[in-house]
């Protein structure tokens, strides 16, 4: 049973296309048969506690600046070929620079930086009129099309003219920033591919450049962004350092729009494959803002995240080395029974939602989460309105991304 488990479980971290169709009967089986799972030196946590307790942690027992030499990668690193192996080191060092891959105290040192634009009070102030323009803009362009429309090109254009907004990005430069954060996303995690690690080595070369070139407008004043005039500030009185700046901007241009991408896109998917929360969305839209925190616990867009054991205990019996590779799997913990009544039933009244971790617990939680919540609110209330007949177009869905990343690769949609 153990072994089969581990087969699927290996499938869905290679992104095999077919297990990434429906990961969920993998991950819930893993749950209820092999909660605490060791693989080699890696263990794979995926009851509800667990995973709360793990993303949760402030360096007490889990590190996640530790992750960058942990045995798996240490283990996947000697299969790679010598130049592989130099461009794997590359990509690892970038991204365990970024403020999601660090430890306290300079967690907590970037983290103070990046906050303020991201209060509800700024959000509310200076981008909810944004946000409900550009949904108006996309939407009417989705109008302006004739039988089928991919979804998943609205879903992936919304967030990111957002925080092109957010940032300052011209409209002609988003479609490049969006293509250096697919190969960015594709390789998150990977442990397996030279030529997906090549390739992210030189999306962040160009997505870097780009960031520099975001940062000297900002010093000249062609630009009026407050995200990026408070990172410019914090580096300007060494509050931190210029890779930090460009770090911090980059995993913005990343984890700003992918994340919402695809609880737009597979959110969507969902209520379209379950009909009956499509009508009671439609029947009273205002009810946008409970709906996505279902959705973001149906669906969960990140479905696991990597830490590494900084000490030696004991969980549910099974023994956890000091510098083992803990990987919790979010997606699993979200369709706990122990914590959700029928798991695995989309309920758009569920009265508990909000007990979702996919937008993390304590002090790792999603720093853009208020903006996530904003745009999807925005964006469902939008669709529910205006399009209650909309229907899936496709009997279907082909699947892509990484294990982690999974998002589907089109999502055809009729609107009337």
């Amino acid at each position: 049973m153990v072994s089969s488990i581990l087969d699927r479980v290996g499938r869905i971290l290679a992104a095999d296309p077919s297990a990434l169709a429906d990961p969920f009967v993998t991950w819930n089986e893993l749950r209820d048969t092999a909660p605490v799972l060791r693989w080699g030196s890696t263990v794979l946590l995926s009851r509800h506690d667990d995973v709360r307790e793990l993303v949760g942690d402030n360096n007490v027992v889990y590190s996640r600046a530790a992750t960058r030499h942990a045995q798996r990668y240490e283990d996947a690193r000697l299969q790679f070929s010598s130049a592989d192996r130099d461009a794997f080191d590359e990509v690892l060092d970038i991204e365990f620079a970024q403020l999601v891959r660090l430890d306290p105290p300079d967690h907590q040192r970037l983290r103070r930086t990046l906050q303020p634009p991201f209060s509800m009070r700024r959000l509310d102030d200076e981008m909810r009129s944004v946000v409900v323009r550009r949904v108006d803009e996309m939407l009417a362009e989705a109008d302006a099309e004739t039988g089928t429309v991919d979804f998943k090109r609205i879903a992936y254009l919304l967030p990111l003219r957002v925080l092109g907004d957010l940032l300052g990005i011209p409209l002609p430069d988003l479609p490049q920033v969006q293509q250096w954060a697919q190969t960015i996303a594709a390789n998150k995690f990977n442990v397996d591919s030279g030529d997906r690690v090549h390739a992210a080595v030189d999306a962040y070369s160009g997505l870097h450049a780009y960031i520099e070139r975001l940062i000297e407008a900002e010093r000249r004043g062609d630009s009026n962004t407050g995200l990026v005039a408070a990172i410019v500030e914090a580096e300007d009185t060494d509050h931190v350092t210029h890779d930090e700046a460009v770090g911090m901007l980059a995993l913005m241009l990343f984890a700003g729009h992918e994340t919402t991408t695809n609880l737009l896109a597979i959110g969507t998917l969902e209520l379209l494959r379950h009909h009956d929360q499509w009508e009671v969305l439609c029947s009273d839209p205002t009810g946008a803002a409970s709906a996505v925190e279902e959705l973001l616990r149906f669906v969960t867009p990140v479905h696991y995240l990597q830490y590494v054991a900084t000490t030696t205990r004991t969980i549910r019996g099974a023994r956890i080395q000091e510098g083992d590779t803990m990987i919790g799997v979010v997606a699993a913990a979200n369709r706990d029974p122990a914590v959700f009544e029928d798991p695995d039933r989309l309920n758009l009244g569920r009265p508990n939602s909000k007990d979702h971790l996919s937008l993390g617990f304590g002090p790792h939680f999603c720093i853009g989460a208020g903006l996530a919540r904003m745009e999807a609110t925005i964006a469902f209330e939008a669709l529910s309105t205006r399009y209650p007949d909309m229907s899936l177009d496709a009997d279907e869905i082909t699947w892509g991304g990484s294990g982690s990343f999974r998002t589907p690769v089109r999502v055809p949609i009729r609107l009337q």
